[in-house]
């Protein structure tokens, strides 16, 4: 039971972006060659990059090589799946951006508050008060993601 891959190029680009694997002639494995949060796919995420992306973008790699996949014929006459996978991987990583946003528009203020306020009732040293504030907000975010599946 062999893999046998097959690169993927971006379509406009033609610069290999990533690879899908077969196994007994169906699609098992996508993967990306940059992050994330590599926009311009150089194999760096520069500051710009990191300061200028939405959220933390899990998944966009993925997703986008599962596109240019599905735009490369040979890849579709041999496991027309890709359709599919291409569709699935999208919507995750559309899910996981309008979940980040929904938090971030409507509850990140409101927790950070209350988090603030009862991190200086605990703790009276700024610093403990700023870690158990954090500490507490990222719990909730957490919690958030868990109860939406992201």
């Amino acid at each position: 039971m062999a893999i046998e891959w097959m690169i993927v190029k971006n379509s406009w680009t033609k610069k290999p972006i990533g690879a899908v694997g077969f196994v007994d002639g169906k699609l098992a494995i996508v993967t990306a060659f940059f992050e994330d949060k590599d926009a311009d796919q150089d194999g760096k995420v520069s500051l710009g990059e990191k300061v200028f992306s939405f959220g933390n973008m899990k998944g966009r790699a993925v997703a986008e090589v599962a596109n240019h996949a599905y735009a490369d014929r040979d890849i579709m006459m041999r496991d027309a799946s890709i359709y599919q996978l291409r569709g699935q991987l999208t919507v995750q990583f559309a899910a996981g951006l309008l979940a980040e946003g929904i938090y971030k528009a409507y509850f990140s203020m409101g927790v950070g508050k209350v988090a603030g306020a009862i991190a200086g009732a605990i703790a009276k040293d700024a610093v403990k008060s700023f870690v158990i504030k954090k500490g507490l907000e990222k719990a909730v975010e957490k919690a958030y993601r868990e109860s939406l599946g992201v």
